[in-house]
């Protein structure tokens, strides 16, 4: 029992630590647009292995697998907001090309949470 409690206070500290090491790393990469991209997904993935990694949820959500859809429409947008960047114009899809890096990098976070929970909790 005091592992278990020990590795739910340790695990979290630890990906921390991973996370502050290997973000500037990504900034450092210089990939213009998909500096946010990467930041986010990463920050993504990290979120959704939280708890899992310290053993605090073991739960398994039968209708996690649908988060591919989500994940994809999300996926999707980011494309089209770099297609904008680069010329390419949709005029149906225009509300949706912000070069705001902020909300790139959310979007990002966004998907990486999901599809990491998809891959995870599928049966």
């Amino acid at each position: 029992m005091f592992l278990r409690k020990l590795t739910v206070m340790v695990l979290p500290l630890l990906l921390l630590a991973a996370l502050v090491f290997v973000l500037p790393y990504v900034d450092q990469l210089n990939l213009g647009f998909f500096t946010g991209c990467v930041r986010g997904l990463v920050l993504g993935i990290a979120l959704a292995l939280l708890l899992p990694l310290s053993g605090a949820s073991k739960h398994r959500e039968p209708f996690a697998g649908l988060l591919w859809i989500p994940t994809l429409l999300i996926v999707g947008v980011i494309v089209y907001q770099y297609l904008e960047t680069q010329g390419t114009r949709v005029d149906v899809l225009h509300i949706l090309a912000t070069k705001d890096e902020a909300v790139i990098f959310l979007e990002s976070v966004f998907a990486g949470y999901m599809g990491t929970t998809c891959v995870r909790t599928r049966k």
